[in-house]
């Protein structure tokens, strides 16, 4: 019985493992994210942030800074170190990010309002584009123009969760 668990168990990590490779964002879609502009077939779209709204109880707890993107919360979701991004009302931990570089960089947190939040649609694939340069300070004073980024994919719905992934980069 204990051999059938854990073939079960292997499963289902390859098939998560799968799904997220499946939803890796596109060098243009990342390039897109990073310049906040459209590239190629990757149609960049802004999430106005003037209009921000708070919950301090928003989902289990987590404290949120909420802004609205086609009528659906999109967000940052602080609690105990546990942070995540908001889409809708689903929370995804920062910390299940997929690296997109290798070596792979440790997931940051961030600064919500310092960042520039918008979405990214290439084919039927559409992404939560988050890119930041860590709180206005970059890496180091040398590095004003390395920023960070998290792609979040959207799922289509009744599909399966958002894939999470995070990078760093130069913006030149």
């Amino acid at each position: 019985m204990n051999v059938f668990k854990r073939w079960i168990a292997a499963l289902s990590v390859t098939v998560m493992t799968a799904c997220a490779h499946a939803a890796k964002p596109s060098a243009e879609v990342v390039h897109a994210c990073l310049q906040g502009e459209s590239r190629g077939h990757a149609t960049w779209t802004a999430i106005a942030t003037n209009e921000v709204g708070s919950d301090d109880d928003f989902r289990g707890g987590y404290k949120a800074t909420l802004f609205t993107a086609n009528g659906r919360d999109v967000g940052y979701a602080e609690k105990d170190g546990r942070d995540g991004l908001i889409w809708g009302r689903t929370i995804v931990p920062l910390k299940r990010a997929v690296p997109l570089d290798q070596p792979p960089e440790t997931p940051s947190t961030f600064t919500p309002m310092l960042a520039d939040w918008s979405t990214i649609q290439q084919g039927s694939q559409r992404f939560l584009c988050v890119n930041f340069n860590f709180d206005g300070l970059g890496r180091s004073g040398s590095f004003q123009k390395v920023h960070g980024l998290y792609l979040m994919s959207i799922p289509q719905r009744g599909t399966s969760k958002p894939a999470l992934f995070y990078g760093v980069r130069r913006t030149e």
